[in-house]
């Protein structure tokens, strides 16, 4: 069984999708520390000036070292709003606008006490646009202690996994002999990003799935294409 481990990210890219498709099982890293300025509370969508933030005020003040699945949404400022004016605005002339726009326009109006629920109602929503079947769990189900590559391994081992796929960013830091003793293979994502067409003149890649979302209107057909 190919295992994959992630954090909950904002409206990811179309690799964290890529790997989410190519596995048997995501688990979903959601108690280790929140990152400031990471990917768990903001993207980027494509604007006519270029790439812009979509980001979630999040209660940073004291919790420094607070988990992602505590993070609480600072609901003080009408940001939602604010989100779907711009996605609204800048994509308004995409094909596939109407669809994608009312699904995402109802989870925002759930008004989420949690960055997590939010973002798992958009993970749900996106894999199923993707038509991504791979089920997923938590890591706080399994109380894991340990850290870095060592907890990555406890928790494939955990669900019983037989090799762990994971992303080009964590060659640096992985210690690949950990997996070797254990006999788990280790897979590394081969993700092409594709060109599709965008608004707003020149491709930028890399941009949060909702830009590819709002352009496909048959988005299901890119993962089974790479």
């Amino acid at each position: 069984m190919v295992v994959t481990i992630h954090q909950p990210d904002f409206l990811p890219w179309l690799g964290f999708f890529d790997r989410w498709h190519k596995s048997d099982l995501f688990i979903v890293l959601d108690d280790v520390q929140f990152i400031r300025r990471g990917w768990q509370h903001r993207d980027k969508i494509k604007t006519k000036d270029g790439a812009t933030w979509l980001t979630v005020p999040v209660v940073k003040k004291g919790r420094y070292d607070q988990l992602i699945r505590d993070v609480k949404i600072d609901n003080e400022t009408n940001w939602r709003d604010k989100h779907l004016k711009s996605i609204k605005s800048n994509y308004k002339k995409a094909p596939n606008f109407e669809d994608c726009f009312k699904g995402i326009k109802e989870i925002y109006e759930k008004n989420h006490l949690f960055l997590i629920d939010l973002n798992m109602d958009f993970l749900h929503l996106i894999a199923d646009k993707l038509g991504i079947p791979t089920p997923f769990v938590f890591a706080s189900d399994y109380h894991i202690k340990t850290t870095s590559t060592q907890r990555l391994l406890d928790l494939v081992k955990s669900v019983d996994g037989s090799a762990y796929l994971t992303g080009l960013g964590s060659q640096g830091y992985l210690d690949k002999s950990l997996f070797h003793k254990e006999k788990i293979k280790l897979v590394c994502q081969k993700f092409q990003h594709p060109v599709y067409k965008q608004l707003h003149e020149e491709f930028i890649p890399m941009l949060s799935c909702l830009d590819y979302l709002m352009m496909e209107t048959n988005p299901c057909k890119l993962l089974a294409e790479i």
